[in-house]
């Protein structure tokens, strides 16, 4: 990520997650990830799935950095820097479908290593050379058999609520994710709709 030349400060949009967080060392983008997320990282590095998503280009890539001493880091990782940093609320209509496609495509390659997504925030997504790249190494955790989709309910805030307002009702209504950080609501999304497509299963 582009940004003038800073020494070791910690981004402040990164602070809800105990398994690590990003921080800015000499203008360069950097993630530490805690003791509390070894397991999902060691799960991921070592089950395939990194692998998966690296060769299809849906996850950005990384190199581990050496000798850090970092206070609570289990690891810390360097990722290929985003150049150009967009933001949901900026998107046209294709590029929120098309991250939101990407987001299922890894739920489902998560499912089937064993993993799962624990965060579908569409802050999480890029867009590099075109296309959309999910950039949070820490997205994932250890599937727990029989559990449902945690992050469902974020995908349809994030995604399906202001696709479906943004196709039955007013485009410009994308513009309600830089009030509602955590995603639209989906109470608010369905009192936007029209009572025609309340009615339409699709």
């Amino acid at each position: 990520m582009t940004r003038s030349s800073v020494l070791d400060r910690r981004e402040p949009s990164s602070f809800r997650d105990n398994r690590g967080f990003v921080f800015w060392d000499a203008g360069r983008v950097y993630r530490q990830i805690n003791e509390a997320g070894r397991a999902a990282y060691e799960q991921l590095m070592s089950g395939g799935l990194y692998e998966q998503l690296r060769k299809r280009g849906w996850l950005v890539a990384h190199d581990e950095v050496a000798g850090s001493n970092r206070a609570g880091a289990y690891k810390v990782i360097r990722p290929e820097q985003v150049e150009v940093v967009s933001y949901p609320y900026e998107w046209s209509f294709s590029q929120l479908k098309d991250a939101a496609l990407l987001t299922l495509d890894i739920a489902k390659l998560a499912f089937a290593h064993g993993m799962a997504m624990r965060d579908a925030s569409a802050y999480n997504v890029q867009f590099m050379n075109g296309r959309p790249v999910l950039i949070d190494t820490l997205s994932f955790d250890v599937a727990k058999p029989g559990e449902p989709w945690v992050a469902y309910r974020q995908f349809c805030q994030h995604f399906l609520a202001p696709l479906a307002i943004m196709s039955r009702v007013d485009l410009d209504l994308l513009q309600l994710m830089r009030v509602h950080i955590d995603g639209i609501p989906l109470p608010l999304a369905a009192r936007l709709l029209p009572l025609r497509h309340r009615l339409n299963c699709g």
